[in-house]
C-alpha cells in the first residue's frame, strides 16, 4: 500500500513529524531539506510536515506572519528590541511558560492521533511546547531541534530537547555555555536542499537565464521582500554603470518585482528582475557573489555553492548575527555604512583575487552533508 507522507495514516507508529513555521521561508526550507534526506535513507523514513502555528490558530497564523514581515520591513528597530528582549528569557519565566502553552493541546492531540516517534523542529516555539509535554510525561516523542541561524537565542533552548543540530562549532559552544550538555549538540551545519551541494556549471546557468558571460551579482531581498528600500538600492547600483549583470530577486512580493522591473538600465549594467524562484541553485551558479540579506538559509546556500556574500541592511537580530558569522569566517563582507556600499560593491566586482579568497573561505565553512547527517541521527532516535 502506498502511503502519502503528507498525510500519514491514523495510528502510524513509524513516522517523523517535521514542525516548521511560515515566518520567513528558511524554517520551511530546512524542514523540507531534512525530509528529502529522510526519503534518501534505505529504506526511506516516513515523515510529514506541519506549520506549527496552524495548531495555535490557522487564521491568526496568517495574520502574525504578515505582521512579522511588516515589522521587519518597516519597523526594524522595534523587531530588534523584541529579539534582544527575548534572547535571555529564563525558562521558568511567565513569558516562556506562555509561549510553551501555545497550541499545546492540539499538538498533543496530533501526536496521539499520528503517533510519531520523533518530532523535528525547525522553529523554536514547538520545541518549547514539546519540551513541556515531555516534562509533564504526556509524550515520549524524541524532541529534536534544527537551529536555523548562526546565533544563540534562548527561544531555542529548552530542558527536554534531546538533540540540537546547529550550523557551526561557535553555536555549539554557545549552547553549551547556556548549560546544554555537550552530547546533545551536533555541529552538523544547517540543512539545505541537496542540489546546493552540486550546483550546475556557471555556463549552463547563464545560458538558462539568458545572461552573458560577464561579472554577475545575485541581489536578494528575501522570500517576502524584507529589505527596506531594496529598489532604491538596486537603482543606485545600476547608476554606477559598471560592466556587470544584476539578478534581482523580489521573492513573493509582486509589487517589489514590478518596481525592480521598472528600473531603467540604459548603460552597461543589465538587470534581470525575478519573483519567487524555486531552482535557486541556477542563480547561485550564475553569480560571482551574493548581495543582500543574511537569512540563515540564504547564508548556508551561498556557503554550499561557495559564493561570497556582500551583506547590507541585515534584519536587526538574527540576520546581524548571521552577517557577523560570515564576516568572521572570511566568506563575505558586511557593509555597515551607506557611504561604503558603492565602493565595496565596485571592489567586489573588480578584484577577482578578493572574490576568490572569500569563495575559498565559503567552501571551508560549508557543510554539504548537513541534511544527510541529520537524517541519519533522526533515524537513530527513531530506533532504526
Amino acid at each position: 500500500m502506498e502511503v502519502d507522507a503528507a498525510h500519514p495514516p491514523e495510528g502510524s507508529t513509524d513516522g517523523v513529524l517535521l514542525l516548521s513555521a511560515m515566518y520567513g521561508e528558511g524554517h520551511r526550507r530546512a524542514a523540507q531539506a531534512v525530509g528529502l534526506a529522510l526519503d534518501a535513507l534505505e529504506p526511506p523514513l516516513l515523515h510529514w510536515e506541519e506549520d506549527y502555528f496552524d495548531f495555535v490558530d490557522r487564521r491568526l497564523n496568517r495574520l502574525i506572519a504578515r505582521t512579522y514581515v511588516m515589522s521587519v520591513r518597516h519597523a526594524p528597530i522595534a523587531w530588534h528590541a523584541f529579539y534582544r528582549g527575548t534572547a535571555q528569557i529564563p525558562p521558568n519565566s511567565a513569558v516562556q511558560r506562555f509561549l510553551n502553552s501555545l497550541g499545546r493541546r492540539r499538538l498533543l492531540d496530533h501526536i496521539e492521533a499520528r503517533r510519531p516517534r520523533v518530532a523535528l523542529n525547525t522553529f523554536p516555539t514547538p520545541a518549547g511546547v514539546l519540551s513541556t509535554l515531555k516534562e509533564r510525561k504526556l509524550t515520549g516523542v524524541a524532541n529534536l531541534v534544527v537551529v536555523t541561524d548562526y546565533a544563540v537565542h534562548s527561544q531555542w533552548i529548552h530542558s527536554s530537547v534531546d538533540r540540537y543540530y546547529v550550523g557551526s562549532e561557535e553555536v555549539r559552544q554557545g549552547l553549551m555555555s547556556r548549560g546544554v550538555p555537550a552530547d546533545r549538540v551536533l555541529a552538523t551545519g544547517i540543512p539545505v536542499h541537496p542540489r546546493f551541494a552540486h550546483p550546475p556549471e556557471r555556463a549552463d546557468a547563464l545560458r538558462r537565464l539568458g545572461l552573458d558571460d560577464r561579472p554577475t551579482v545575485l541581489a536578494m531581498a528575501g522570500a517576502y521582500g524584507m529589505i527596506g528600500g531594496f529598489p532604491h538600492i538596486v537603482q543606485e547600483l545600476m547608476a554606477e554603470n559598471l560592466d556587470c549583470q544584476i539578478i534581482a530577486v523580489a521573492g513573493r512580493d509582486t509589487q517589489l518585482r514590478e518596481a525592480l522591473a521598472a528600473i531603467p538600465a540604459p548603460g552597461r549594467t543589465r538587470l534581470l528582475a525575478l519573483g519567487f524562484v524555486q531552482e535557486m541553485e541556477y542563480l547561485y551558479a550564475a553569480c560571482d557573489f551574493v548581495f543582500g540579506k543574511a537569512g540563515g538559509l540564504t547564508v548556508t546556500e551561498a556557503l554550499q555553492c561557495h559564493r561570497p556574500m556582500l551583506i547590507f541592511h541585515p534584519i536587526p537580530g538574527q540576520e546581524e548575527l548571521n552577517a557577523a558569522y560570515i564576516e568572521r569566517a572570511g566568506a563575505g563582507i558586511w557593509v555597515r555604512q551607506q557611504e561604503d556600499l558603492l565602493p565595496t560593491f565596485r571592489r567586489m566586482l573588480e578584484q577577482t583575487a578578493l572574490r576568490t579568497a572569500l569563495a575559498d573561505a565559503a567552501r571551508r565553512a560549508a557543510h554539504p552533508g548537513a541534511a544527510a547527517d541529520i537524517a541519519k541521527d533522526v533515524a537513530y532516535w527513531h530506533g532504526r
